[in-house]
């Protein structure tokens, strides 16, 4: 396994261009599965980039995004 850096795990993200992209019916559907196999109200589909982490497909959430520094995510990378 090859060890990535920050910057590199970032220039991959952006290279996506997934980010603030419409909704789409697969990343929805992968939420709604994952929520039923969990037996769990909520769930999500979500990319952290260097300022946020924002969601792109979500169940039982209303957030769009939330600050990079207030996300779990930010202390598990």
């Amino acid at each position: 396994m090859r060890s990535t850096t920050e910057e590199e795990r970032l220039q991959d993200l952006y290279s996506y261009g997934i980010l603030d992209t419409p909704p789409e019916k697969t990343y929805d559907d992968l939420a709604e599965l994952a929520a039923y196999v969990c037996n769990c109200p909520l769930s999500a589909v979500v990319f952290l980039d260097k300022e946020r982490l924002w969601f792109k497909a979500k169940k039982g959430i209303d957030w769009k995004e939330i600050p990079r520094k207030t996300a779990l995510s930010n202390y598990t990378i």
